[in-house]
């Protein structure tokens, strides 16, 4: 017997098959978030345009060092004079200076120990204090004449001047200190002991960075910035010229930033002659042996030796001495023909063949490609250190992990080099904006690693860091201050997410050929002066030719989530399909999907992100006439959707 109630049943199952719909969760997106009519970016202005670019009234000051320091190894401690010409380029008189005196943090009373940042290794232990005792800040010429007073604030010094320093004046100002290693600390949260002391079978390694006193930087758009130093934020340094003049026993080896002035006066006879001839060998040279470490006739006979080094236009400078190195260096050619020196020590320990015996090849590689694709290396040599570090990074100088090989000592070694163009050229603010030379600098490294050696490493280059841990709920934004993000989230954050971020808008938002083009533009414009991050994305703007607010909205001042799913399904008899795409998070990205016919055929469909502009749902209509059996958005995984079990809808038959 006919059940009419039942047929309607049937019929209404039978469209059910056709017309599909899930069930998704309620909408968070608001297209008037990432698209507002108001500008997302600060105006630009007489010092930093709109277009990205520093401004007809750009300024910045100038910091200029002579250093005469000498290293006592029984004391594990550097004393000596830090000479500093300070020129106050800004539209404005000074009447006071500031300068960072980071190693305080390793004092027992500073806000790095009480903010938990660093720990004792052994709490119980007696425990020096490391960091700074500052003997005399002494006026020696310039437009000021008087006493000059000073007080210390933690990692910072305010120097009080007797009479204003005026908007083009110069003064010089002598620092007496005593500079004492750390000792017996530990890092809770972070890599945050960038010197340290490596103790080796032939004797101690030292890495000495943040040794001297450094100006801060006055800027006109936070004027001096005087954040402490707490550890996981590093540094913000202005550019100037170093003379620095380092005495350590005649034992010991040192290599410097700068380029070495005075030879003669510090190597052998013979270690002179194999120093000049790697000047000219594109193959190593060794300076001093594997078999010569322990030999007392490979240094000069005399108390002491003082070791001569210059450095023009750069923001830092870091030195390195032991008696346990050995020392390979060579020359080689990077971008418009201009010849670099790769110096490389390290101690026997390290001396193996997947690890420190292909530092030179590594420096080579590194340098090369990076100032093929984005920028020339600026400085006249190279230098690679076996350090107690993970690795840190200083203008022409890194000082890398002893212990490393293989895959991980490709990446470190191409990592710290790589920060020769983030922060060393391009000078950001690393105490407030990490990511602007981590994350740049793991950006460029991801792409750099594929072209090494027919990709050995290539595997390096992925992003390890999954997904769900970049865009978790419990992520802070990119932006955010690195003393201010949690320590595990650190790597993930300012490195990982950078990295995939940018690699996502260079492949699939504005393609590689316009990024690079734009993003070489940016560190040309930048080289050595102080960029925000309004003027990195003001700069991608104007050169992608692109209002790019969206993209930094969501995945660079918020922590915006991406989920895109399929809505609906309408097969329209002999007709062509609808297909319903709902935005359900807060970040938009273009639209990719993927359509599948009963026929087995299938269609590509891309769709621009201003699909998004106005609505979170968006339908669109089939090119052939069929029925669609299958929809899949983004079917290579190309975005960062967090949630991809909407991201398939299947026909059932």
């Amino acid at each position: 017997m006919h059940n009419p109630l039942q047929s309607i049943k049937i019929i209404i199952a039978c469209c059910l098959l056709f017309i599909g719909h899930c069930a998704l969760a309620q909408s968070r997106y608001r297209p008037t978030d990432l698209f507002p009519a108001l500008p997302l970016l600060p105006p630009g202005n007489e010092y930093r345009t709109a277009t990205g670019e520093p401004g007809p009234a750009y300024w910045q000051n100038q910091a200029d060092y002579v250093i005469d320091v000498a290293l006592d190894d029984q004391k594990n401690v550097v004393s000596g004079t830090a000479t500093i010409t300070y020129t106050n380029n800004s539209p404005k008189s000074l009447s006071s200076l500031w300068l960072q005196l980071e190693q305080n943090v390793f004092k027992k009373d500073s806000r790095g120990i009480k903010s938990k940042l660093f720990l004792y290794k052994n709490p119980d232990e007696e425990t020096a204090d490391g960091g700074y005792d500052i003997q005399a800040v002494k006026l020696k010429d310039g437009a000021i004449t008087g006493d000059i007073k000073y007080n210390i604030y933690d990692t910072r010094m305010e120097l009080t001047l007797p009479q204003p320093l005026k908007s083009g004046q110069k003064v010089t100002f002598s620092v007496q200190y005593r500079y004492n290693f750390p000792q017996n600390y530990k890092n809770a949260d972070f890599l945050v002991n960038r010197t340290d002391i490596l103790p080796t079978k032939n004797g101690n390694i030292y890495a000495v960075a943040q040794w001297y006193p450094r100006m801060c930087v006055l800027d006109d758009v936070e004027g001096w910035n005087t954040l402490p130093y707490l550890g996981n934020g590093e540094f913000y340094l202005e550019y100037g010229n170093f003379n620095v003049n380092i005495t350590v026993p005649a034992g010991y080896i040192v290599e410097g930033s700068g380029d070495l002035l005075n030879p003669e006066d510090v190597l052998t006879p013979v270690q002179l002659k194999r120093w000049q001839a790697a000047k000219q060998s594109e193959t190593p040279v060794f300076i001093r042996q594997a078999k010569e470490v322990a030999e007392a006739s490979t240094r000069p006979v005399k108390a002491t030796c003082t070791w001569k080094y210059r450095m023009d236009n750069t923001r830092d400078f870091a030195w390195t001495a032991s008696k346990a190195f050995i020392w390979e260096a060579f020359s080689f050619p990077v971008a418009g023909g201009k010849k670099v020196m790769g110096s490389s020590l390290y101690p026997v320990e390290s001396n193996k063949k997947d690890s420190w015996k292909r530092s030179s090849e590594y420096i080579k590689f590194t340098l090369q490609h990076f100032s093929e694709k984005w920028f020339t290396y600026p400085y006249n040599k190279a230098v690679n250190v076996a350090s107690n570090l993970d690795g840190m990074e200083y203008p022409g100088m890194v000082f890398c992990s002893a212990r490393d090989t293989g895959n991980a000592y490709f990446m470190v070694v191409n990592h710290e080099l790589g920060h020769t163009w983030f922060p060393m050229v391009v000078g950001g603010n690393e105490r407030k904006y990490a990511w602007m030379d981590e994350g740049f600098n793991t950006f460029i490294d991801n792409l750099a690693v594929k072209d090494f050696n027919k990709g050995e490493f290539r595997g390096y280059a992925e992003i390890y860091s999954p997904l769900d841990t970049l865009f978790s709920e419990r992520v802070v934004p990119i932006i955010t201050r690195p003393d201010a993000i949690p320590g595990d989230m650190v790597f993930p954050v300012q490195y990982q997410k950078v990295a995939y971020v940018l690699t996502l808008l260079r492949n699939q938002v504005v393609g590689p050929e316009r990024f690079d083009k734009a993003f070489r533009k940016y560190i040309a414009d930048w080289a050595y002066k102080h960029p925000t991050p309004w003027d990195f994305f003001r700069s991608m703007d104007s050169s992608v030719g692109e209002d790019l607010s969206w993209f930094w909205k969501s995945m660079f001042l918020e922590n915006y989530r991406l989920d895109q799913g399929v809505a609906k399904v309408e097969n329209m008899g002999n007709g062509r399909a609808q297909i319903t795409i709902e935005n359900l998070e807060k970040a938009a990205m273009p639209l990719v999907v993927q359509l599948t016919y009963a026929d087995g055929s299938t269609e590509h469909r891309e769709f621009p992100v201003e699909v998004w502009e106005y609505t979170g749902s968006y339908t669109f209509t089939c090119n052939k006439k069929a029925t669609v059996t299958k929809v899949t958005i983004d079917p290579d995984s190309l975005y960062p959707d967090v949630n991809r079990a909407n991201n398939v809808y299947k026909i059932v038959n």
